[in-house]
């Protein structure tokens, strides 16, 4: 049996069986879920969110210059723009061709002909500098847009629109929302909280914050039994202490009855054994 079990590996063991056994079995119930999300909502609690997303200073100007930042935002511009002024490009000098003489003499084979000659190439001389325009200007542009979105970010448009993304997530089913989330995925994922549990064991940071959240904890718990400590007054409403049991006790026995889980127990007891036997050898001794 295992007895040197280090605590990033214990926890990274731990999590495996968690994320391989019962999320899956959560994703399948949610994937054969087709009712729309807004039901495990009231009313009452869909006028509150519509409320709270007219709340003047809700989105941080930041996350609208990041969305406006970036390789993949200047490429969609770029072609965006790109497309808007070569049509423009190509409409201007028909439009000027169709005013001119040559235009008005179309009916002329050779005025028609020439016509046509000229407009292709003013558009052979345009497209250069259309391209050199927007390797110049994309980035300007794309500044004075996230700033022009943050100036009206609070206007009735916008809220609209928060509104109407909003509702269209309540809309839709979490099979909607599972659909691309096959077995490869939750694999996928089940690797990074396996990375995630591992590095948050080893980082300093997170067992000095544990250690003084459970110092915090037993100050409070010092002078005080189970009732009060968790608050629990006969005149006040009880928490539903036995549906999170129902709900957290499959977790638990699953975790408890993992290998992993099985080893580290059995060489916890191991040690408590030597330890009992140890300080029953001292106290024999005369």
């Amino acid at each position: 049996m295992r007895t040197d079990w280090p605590i990033p590996e214990l926890v990274t063991e731990l999590s495996r069986p968690i994320v391989a056994d019962v999320a899956r079995v959560v994703l399948a119930e949610l994937r054969a879920d087709e009712e729309p999300v807004d039901r495990f909502l009231p009313v009452e609690a869909q006028d509150k969110l519509q409320e709270t997303l007219a709340r003047p200073g809700l989105v941080h100007p930041d996350w609208v210059r990041a969305m406006f930042r970036g390789d993949a935002a200047e490429a969609v511009l770029s072609d965006a723009l790109y497309r808007a002024l070569k049509d423009f490009s190509t409409l201007l000098p028909r439009l000027l061709v169709k005013v001119s003489p040559m235009g008005r003499f179309g009916v002329l084979g050779s005025a028609g002909a020439l016509a046509e000659k000229l407009i292709e190439e003013i558009e052979k001389l345009i497209e250069p500098e259309i391209k050199s325009f927007l390797d110049d200007s994309t980035d300007r542009v794309l500044e004075r847009a996230a700033e022009f979105t943050i100036a009206k970010i609070d206007d009735p448009a916008s809220i609209e629109f928060r509104s109407t993304f909003v509702n269209f997530m309540l809309s839709k089913s979490p099979a909607f929302f599972l659909e691309v989330a096959d077995d490869e995925l939750v694999g996928d994922i089940g690797a990074v909280v396996e990375m995630t549990a591992r590095h948050l064991a080893e980082s300093p940071e997170t067992q000095e914050g544990i250690r003084a959240w459970i110092d915090r904890a037993m100050d409070y718990c010092a002078d005080k039994n189970l009732g009060e400590a968790l608050q629990l007054d006969g005149s006040k409403p009880r928490p539903p202490i036995t549906a999170l049991a129902d709900a957290t006790w499959p977790v638990f026995a699953n975790v408890v009855a993992s290998p992993q889980a099985q080893e580290w127990m059995g060489a916890l007891l191991d040690e408590l054994l030597d330890e009992y036997e140890r300080t029953a050898t001292r106290e024999r001794r005369p």
